[in-house]
């Protein structure tokens, strides 16, 4: 069955996991359907440095975009492996994270978010190795400094600053020099980057530099038409988020301590990117990048602990099933 097999922690699930992969991009370097994102006309200084050498539908574009994806989908792999937030080693993290930053077909394409979502995986990483642990400045600085990093590729991802203060709240008790050093590690890039404008370019360009920084947060949000199968896939993974937090929270006292906290950042993390998304102007579809990871640990700790699993495999079906017919319909 399926779920049985994408449980198991054999190398062959890679390769499974890899020609998945595959299948949902080569579509996309035979036929690409990149759309225009706001982000392609308020581009941040370090993005813009990236596309001004690879243009965003290019092969190349496509291709560093899906190394991205594959790359972070293993990340969490290992991330599971480090600070076990699901108690078993499982690849079940990575197969849900390609199957959804995959799923918006148009979004196949170099974009600020993807690449951020790197550094921003960088932050967490040094965010949960806080936990008992009795010096923790640096990690909370580069924690902080990995989020700016990661703003200066796409500015709302400053937002995930709040990510530490959450983090510090659940996993710490009160040291005030822990809630500072953070603020430190984000302004420290900004420092730089304010004092290379400043020094080497015109004052034009710091204050167009500010202007697409305070543009990304406007308010007022558009709504933007879907075909509907995309009104399926994602109807049906929200489906999905609903039924696995239920099981969470129902089994949230049998969860070791660790775990428990773990996921209290996780629901946070899902909840801001969800907020971005929904209030914030200029952030559109690129946010399942974003997204993706919650989601990804979520599903993956309902998946691993549900033991009926003919009924996993015939979700997984429906929910790969739903996800190619978006293809077929794009291409």
């Amino acid at each position: 069955m399926l779920s049985k097999i994408l449980k198991s922690n054999q190398p062959f699930v890679i390769i499974l996991i890899l020609l998945l992969g595959m299948g949902f991009w080569v579509p996309s370097f035979i036929d690409p359907l990149g759309i225009a994102i706001p982000t392609d006309s308020i581009n941040m200084p370090f993005y813009e440095f990236i596309e001004g050498y690879i243009q965003h539908n290019s092969f190349l574009g496509i291709l560093a975009t899906f190394l991205l994806v594959l790359l972070q989908a293993f990340l969490l792999v290992q991330f599971n492996k480090k600070h076990i937030i699901i108690n078993y080693r499982t690849y079940l993290p990575a197969f849900f994270y390609i199957v959804i930053a995959s799923s918006f077909i148009q979004l196949h394409r170099l974009n600020p978010a993807i690449i951020g979502t790197l550094f921003i995986f960088a932050a967490i990483n040094f965010i949960f190795s806080t936990y008992r642990s009795d010096y923790s400045l640096n990690k909370l600085y580069l924690a902080g400094f990995f989020v700016a990093i990661a703003s200066l590729f796409w500015a709302p991802l400053a937002i995930f600053i709040l990510i530490i203060w959450i983090s510090l709240s659940i996993l710490r008790t009160f040291i005030g020099r822990e809630w500072i050093v953070g603020i430190l590690g984000f302004l420290t890039p900004y420092f730089f980057v304010f004092v290379y404008f400043f020094v080497f370019l015109k004052e034009e360009e710091l204050s167009r530099l500010t202007d697409y920084f305070i543009s990304n947060f406007e308010f007022i949000k558009p709504l933007y038409a879907l075909h509907h199968s995309y009104y399926i896939f994602y109807g049906f993974l929200t489906l999905l988020v609903i039924v696995s937090s239920y099981a969470i929270v129902t089994n949230y006292q049998k969860k070791k301590i660790k775990s428990r906290k773990y996921f209290e950042i996780n629901f946070w993390f899902f909840l801001i990117s969800l907020g971005l998304f929904l209030v914030l102007r200029n952030v559109t579809y690129e946010i399942i990048y974003i997204i993706s990871i919650p989601i990804s640990f979520l599903l993956s700790d309902y998946f691993y602990y549900f033991k009926k699993n003919l009924y996993l495999s015939s979700i997984l079906l429906i929910l790969l099933a739903s996800l190619f017919y978006i293809q077929i319909i794009a291409h």
